[in-house]
């Protein structure tokens, strides 16, 4: 059993611990297209709560920053070539924010109103997954864009969206998500400019972005050329690939 130090942030307070076989199994078998639902399957098999005030428990109710730097650095303390572990042509710490914790609420304005970004979460990560996977939307970087807006984004005295299941959710987001598709192109793109800058304010622990590929990591480190800092395409930290090479060999997913 390896030991994976235990995580501590303003709403994380996570023992971890080396995943089960069992939990390889489930986390194996979930098809590759549901890489959302893949990470939570992952995270239930590798983190124990800490119960304190003002801690968030369900992985599913944190932000996808949060979900993958809790998966990136169980893959740090497990990986044979971690803790600062090769990503393409770069490593790890190349997309590591340090010092920058979740933020609940980031005001911008756009198309002349006060507006409000809210980090994306796992619950609606997963379920506009599953929409886009199901064929409810195009699986292109435009469907995320535009449910991620939906989800994100609210009037600056708007409240969320609620959440009581996924199925009450996924409906009422529907609608968020038509309302944006009916916007001018050149409102669209006003908004879509100004949620850019939003996000990236609202960055904390990886700079999470979305296109066709579903959620993603984007590069923090600054290119230079003399100092040997390559630029580097957006990183994914799959939940399958926190899965040992030799159990997945073993459930026959390689």
């Amino acid at each position: 059993m390896k030991y994976i130090a235990p995580i501590h942030t303003l709403r994380i307070s996570v023992d971890m611990t080396e995943i089960d076989i069992d939990h390889s199994e489930a986390v194996c078998m979930i098809p590759v297209q549901f890489e959302q639902r893949t990470a939570t399957e992952l995270l239930k098999g590798i983190i124990r709560p800490i119960e304190r005030a003002g801690a968030v428990a369900d992985p599913r109710m944190w932000s996808v920053s949060e979900r993958m730097y809790v998966i990136a650095m169980y893959m740090s303390a497990t990986r044979d070539d971690g803790p600062d572990f090769p990503i393409g042509k770069g490593k790890f710490s190349d997309y590591l924010l340090d010092g920058a914790d979740y933020v609940a609420d980031v005001p911008f304005e756009s198309n002349g109103k006060e507006l409000i970004y809210s980090p994306l979460h796992g619950y609606q990560a997963e379920i506009i997954e599953t929409m886009i996977a199901g064929g409810t939307y195009s699986k292109t970087s435009y469907s995320w864009w535009k449910a991620c807006i939906a989800a994100c984004v609210r009037g600056a005295d708007e409240e969320p969206i609620p959440y009581v299941d996924d199925g009450q959710y996924e409906t009422e987001l529907a609608k968020r998500i038509e309302s944006v598709g009916t916007l001018a192109d050149s409102e669209f793109a006003e908004l879509f400019d100004s949620y850019l800058v939003a996000a990236q304010r609202g960055a904390h622990m990886l700079y999470a972005i979305t296109n066709v590929h579903g959620v993603l990591a984007a590069q923090v480190s600054e290119p230079d050329a003399e100092k040997g800092v390559p630029e580097l395409a957006p990183a994914r930290f799959p939940a399958l690939s926190a899965v040992s090479v030799r159990a997945r060999q073993i459930m026959g997913v390689l």
